[in-house]
C-alpha cells in the first residue's frame, strides 16, 4: 500500500516532520508563516496575477519556490483556488495511501503539506486566505472573539454576540468589514475575481469581509457548484481569480467525528466535481487554468463527555473579566485587572491533565498569530491566557440567556495538533484533474 502512495516520498515525509515539530519556545507546532502557510498561497497568487497590488496591509511572503505553482512567472490563464473546509493533511494522506483510484493517486502526486494559521479555525483561515495576511495582521483571531469597539465577545461567523442575539445583529447601517479586519481582501487590491460559495452566505457580514470587491456567484448543490465553476472558467473573458468554497466535509466531521470512511467519500466527491469541471471546459482553457486546492484546518475527535463547561466553574468565572472566547480546542481567557495569576490557578484546578496554558504575550511574541505589524486591537481581543485542550477534550461556555447547543459535536479543531494544523496544497493545471482523457468519457466543447 505504501509503495503506491506518492506521499511516501522521502521529501514529503521530511516536510511533514518539519511542520509537525514543536517549537521549543511554546512546546507546540507553529504555523509556517515564512513560506508554507495559507496566507503564503494568496501571496503567490497575487504575485502571479498583479505585480503591483494596490495599497493595503502588507502581504505575507510568497510560497517557497518548490511549492509555487507559478514558478515565479505570471499565470497563463485563470486561477481557481478551491478551499475544502476540514480537508486535513493526515486524513488526506490516508485517503491517498489507502485508495488505488486514479483520483487519489493523481492528487497525491500534485500535493505538498503546508500549515493553516492559528487558530486552526475557519474564520481566521478564510480571512487569511482572502487577505493574504496572518491573523496577527488582520485581527480575526477566533471563531468567538472579543471586539472592544462593540464591547462583546462576538460570534464572527454569525456577526452577533456569542450565544445570544440574532445573526447579523452587529451589522448596522454604519458597519464595515474594516471594523473587524484590518486587511482588505485581495479583490480590493487590484485582483479581479469571482467568489463561488453557498447561496445562504450571500450578503452576510462575514462574506463581505472575505469577498468585498469580487463578483459573488451563489450555488445551492454540489452539481450546481461544478456547473457554475465550469461556466465561469469558460467565459470568453474569464476572471483572473475564481475563489471557491466547499463546506460539507467539515460539517459531517463535526457531527459524526473525523471518520476515515466519511473523509474518503467526501474526498472522492470533491475529486469528481473537479473532474466534471475539467471535462466541461474548452481544452485550451483547461490547459491554461491553474487549480490550487487548500484547506483551513483538519479535525480531531471530540468526546462530548469530556468537554469542560467553563460557565459552570464559579471559581474560574469569578476571575474572568469577560466570557470565554477563542475556539473549543484553544480557549482565550481574560482575567480581571491584577487577577491573571489567580485565573491561571483556578484553571489549573479544573482543566483536564495535558492542558497547556500559555500567556497571550508569549504566544504573540513567538509569532503564533503571525509576524508584525499587528492589528492595533490584537492584545485586547485576545486577553491574557490561551488554554490548549488535549484530544478529545475542549472548552465550551453558555452565556447568560443562551442555550446549550442543540447537537453534541464529535469532531473539532482550533488547536495545534498536527492533525489540525497541517493541510494539503494540491496544485496543477485543470487538465491534470481529469480522470480519463479518452474521447468516449468526456464531453468538452470544442477548443
Amino acid at each position: 500500500m505504501a509503495d503506491r502512495s506518492p506521499l511516501e516520498r522521502p521529501e514529503i515525509r521530511a516536510e511533514v516532520a518539519a511542520l509537525s515539530a514543536p517549537d521549543p519556545r511554546l512546546g507546540l507546532p507553529m504555523p509556517a508563516y515564512g513560506g508554507r502557510s495559507l496566507p503564503n498561497v494568496t501571496a503567490s497568487v497575487v504575485q502571479a496575477l498583479v505585480r503591483d497590488p494596490s495599497d493595503g496591509a502588507p502581504l505575507a511572503p510568497p510560497l517557497e519556490p518548490p511549492l509555487d505553482p507559478f514558478h515565479g512567472r505570471p499565470a497563463e490563464g485563470p486561477v481557481v483556488v478551491l478551499l475544502v473546509d476540514g480537508f486535513g493533511w493526515s486524513s488526506f494522506q490516508a485517503w491517498v495511501a489507502g485508495n488505488s483510484g486514479t483520483s487519489s493517486v493523481r492528487w497525491g502526486a500534485l500535493a505538498h503539506p503546508i500549515t493553516t494559521v492559528f487558530p486552526t479555525t475557519t474564520v481566521s483561515a478564510l480571512v487569511s486566505l482572502s487577505a493574504g495576511t496572518a491573523p496577527a495582521g488582520h485581527g480575526v483571531v477566533g471563531y468567538r472573539q472579543y471586539l472592544p469597539r462593540f464591547g462583546v465577545v462576538a460570534d464572527i461567523l454569525r456577526m452577533c454576540p456569542a450565544g445570544v442575539g440574532p445573526p447579523e445583529s452587529l451589522v448596522g447601517p454604519d458597519w464595515t468589514p474594516g471594523l473587524i479586519s484590518a486587511a482588505p481582501p485581495i479583490f480590493r487590491r487590484g485582483v479581479r475575481g469571482v467568489a463561488l460559495s453557498r447561496d445562504k452566505f450571500q450578503g452576510t457580514g462575514f462574506t463581505r469581509m472575505l469577498y468585498e470587491g469580487a463578483e459573488y456567484v451563489p450555488y445551492v448543490t454540489a452539481s450546481d457548484m461544478a456547473h457554475l465553476l465550469a461556466e465561469v472558467i469558460d467565459r470568453p473573458d474569464p476572471p483572473p481569480l475564481i475563489y471557491t468554497y466547499w463546506d460539507e466535509l467539515d460539517t459531517v466531521h463535526h457531527l459524526r467525528g473525523p471518520h476515515p470512511a466519511l473523509f474518503d467519500f467526501e474526498a472522492d466527491r470533491v475529486a469528481h466535481l473537479l473532474e466534471h469541471v475539467a471535462a466541461h471546459v474548452a481544452p485550451a482553457r483547461a490547459r491554461t487554468t491553474t487549480v490550487v486546492v487548500v484547506a483551513d484546518h483538519g479535525q480531531v475527535p471530540v468526546d462530548p463527555a469530556r468537554q469542560v463547561r467553563i460557565d459552570q466553574l464559579p471559581d474560574v468565572t469569578a476571575e474572568m473579566a469577560r466570557p470565554l472566547a477563542g475556539d473549543r480546542r484553544a480557549g482565550y481567557f481574560a482575567g480581571r485587572p491584577g487577577r491573571e495569576p489567580m485565573l491561571r490557578q483556578a484553571l489549573e484546578r479544573h482543566l483536564p491533565p495535558g492542558t497547556r496554558i500559555v500567556p497571550v504575550a508569549d504566544a504573540v511574541e513567538t509569532g503564533l498569530f503571525g509576524p508584525p505589524p499587528h492589528h492595533p486591537e490584537l492584545a485586547a481581543r485576545l486577553g491574557d491566557l490561551i488554554a490548549f485542550a488535549p484530544v478529545p477534550s475542549g472548552f465550551v461556555s453558555v452565556p447568560p440567556g443562551g442555550r446549550p447547543p442543540a447537537r453534541e459535536l464529535r469532531g473539532g479543531h482550533g488547536g495545534l495538533t498536527a492533525e489540525e494544523l497541517l493541510v494539503p496544497l494540491i496544485a496543477g493545471r485543470l487538465e491534470e484533474f481529469v480522470a480519463d482523457a479518452s474521447p468516449g468519457t468526456r464531453r468538452r466543447r470544442a477548443a
